[in-house]
Order: C-alpha cells, then structure tokens, then sequence
C-alpha cells in the first residue's frame, strides 16, 4: 500500500471519535447501532397514554390562550441516556448536535406559521449552577437548532436569578415554590413585535416553562411555544383536555394549576 494512503488511513483510524455510549468508533457523533437506537425513541404517531401526536401537544396559559410544546422525541432510552451524558457527563458536544436533530425536526413539522420570524430564548442556569456544570445545556441545544433553522438565537434573553433546588424528586406544588422568582428579562431580548419561541432539554411537568414563560408575558412578549429535546410520558398527565397532535402537547400557565 503506497505510503500517503496509508498514513490517511491512520490518521483517519486516530482521529475517529468514539460513540459516548457505546465507545464504538462513531460518526459523526454517535455509533450507527446507539443512532438507531435514538431513533427509535422519536415521536412517531400518537399515543395512548398521553395526547401528544408526532411531538407536539398545548398548553393552556390563563385558562383560555394555548401554548405548543415540540419534542424531538420521548424521554426514554438512549435519548434519556445522552440527555443524562450532556447535564452530567461533561459531553458538551452532545449538546448542539441534539439541537441540530430538534431543528431539524422543526422545519418539517413546526407547529404553526407566526407573522415574524420567533427569537429563540434558551433556558438559563442560575450562575452557581453554571460554575459548576462549566456549560448551559438549554444554550448548547439553542444554538444548534439556531444552526438548523436559521432562526436568530437570544442566549441571555432571560437570566436566571434564584439558585433553585433540583427539580426531578420535587411535588408538583414544590416546583412551583422552587421557581417562585426565578427568572427575570436579559439584555438581548428583541423588540416585543417578535414572538419568543423557548428551548430546554426536557419537558416533564412544564413547571419551569410556565414560570419563564410568565416572566416574559408579564413584559410584553409574546410566545410562540417551547421547544425540547425530549418530552415525558407521564403515566397520569397534567393535561388530557386539548393536545391535537405527539410531537406537541399543551402548556397549561394559570399558575394556580
């Protein structure tokens, strides 16, 4: 074999990067095996369990406006395993590379066509959290869906100011006390005729999109939706009265609910 191929051949078996699950080599984030796997947790169809239909469901804000939540997929399997990885795993890359699958998903199936363009607006992380953590996942997510659709990206549209308590062993009404005051308005938030489209990682209960999202309606914004990763199947859901579609379901903001 004639030297230079076999030099490229080396350098390309050294420099491939391994799957974070699996360790097998990967391309270009993840190994054809664990990608396929990720795939399988996809909304596709509907449910019957929960009113969700191709990852999309509603929410109801103040007992008559309705909010969609977009999911790339269901909160289980390898999806749950690489959205585990990116908050705990020091795996930062997984981060964009998600958001490029949710952008992508996005344009083919987005929910509703808005007179502007919306802005999206990640999620923060309060800065002790961020310290710690050495990234934003919600920003990481962000700016790879921003890269799919084209869309233009506030990152400090919000702040997060309260250190709040981990959310995943809270009650529902914990939650809600958690977040009280959370959130307050960044300095790159766009002018109120543009609709503010947010993005997180998951959407389990949607206490914390309520709580961000009220912080921006009670300043004058308007909200296109909330954009995730992933989204939970709760075996008894908050909200069975109106989610149309399973990549969407509804946000319910009366925060008495």
């Amino acid at each position: 074999m004639p030297l230079p191929r076999l030099l490229g051949q080396l350098t390309q078996f050294f420099l491939v990067t391994p799957c974070p699950l699996c360790q097998r080599p990967a391309s270009p984030l993840l190994c054809d095996g664990c990608y396929r796997q990720m795939l399988a947790c996809q909304w596709k169809g509907s449910t019957q369990n929960h009113l969700i239909r191709d990852g999309v469901s509603q929410t109801t804000l103040a007992d008559r406006d309705v909010l969609s939540v977009f999911s790339w997929g269901k909160y289980t399997g390898v999806l749950k395993q690489l959205l585990a990885l990116l908050k705990y795993g020091n795996q930062a890359e997984l981060g964009i590379w998600l958001g490029c699958q949710l952008g992508q998903q996005w344009r083919v199936k987005k929910p509703q066509k808005a007179r502007y363009r919306p802005v999206v607006v990640p999620i923060p992380l309060h800065r002790q959290r961020l310290k710690q953590r050495g990234y934003n996942q919600a920003a990481l997510i962000a700016q790879g869906f921003c890269r799919a659709t084209g869309l233009p990206l506030a990152e400090h549209g919000l702040v997060r100011i309260k250190a709040t308590n981990a959310m995943h062993s809270l009650s529902k009404q914990d939650r809600q006390t958690n977040l009280m005051g959370a959130f307050q308005l960044g300095q790159s938030l766009p002018h109120k005729s543009r609709p503010i489209l947010l993005i997180d990682d998951i959407y389990t209960t949607g206490t914390t999109a309520k709580t961000a999202i009220l912080s921006l309606m009670q300043a004058g914004y308007s909200i296109m939706g909330v954009a995730t990763v992933a989204q939970a199947v709760l075996s008894s859901p908050l909200d069975r009265r109106s989610a149309p579609y399973p990549d969407h379901q509804t946000l319910d903001l009366n925060p008495n609910l």
